[in-house]
């Protein structure tokens, strides 16, 4: 880990990981306000499964984020 990378937990599995100059494993969605690791974003592509919508909806509320309307699917978009 270079001097200049920090350590990020997903919001999602929970695992830490590392964030600095040409390392990106999470990826933040603005949406939410939330970093996601790869894996994590990549498992959900359909949409937020419903084990993490009330983690997600309870997150969003304690920021004063809009609760996003459900996709097509009826999960939270991912985006």
């Amino acid at each position: 880990m270079s001097r200049d990378s920090i350590k990020c937990e997903c919001f999602i599995c929970n695992n830490q990981f590392t964030m600095g100059p040409h390392v990106y494993d999470l990826r933040h969605i603005d949406r939410y306000n939330i970093h996601v690791c790869r894996v994590c974003y990549d498992g959900n592509w359909d949409g937020w499964a419903p084990d993490y919508e009330k983690r997600l909806i309870k997150h969003l509320e304690d920021q004063g984020l809009p609760i996003p309307e459900r996709n097509p699917k009826g999960f939270l978009p991912r985006e």
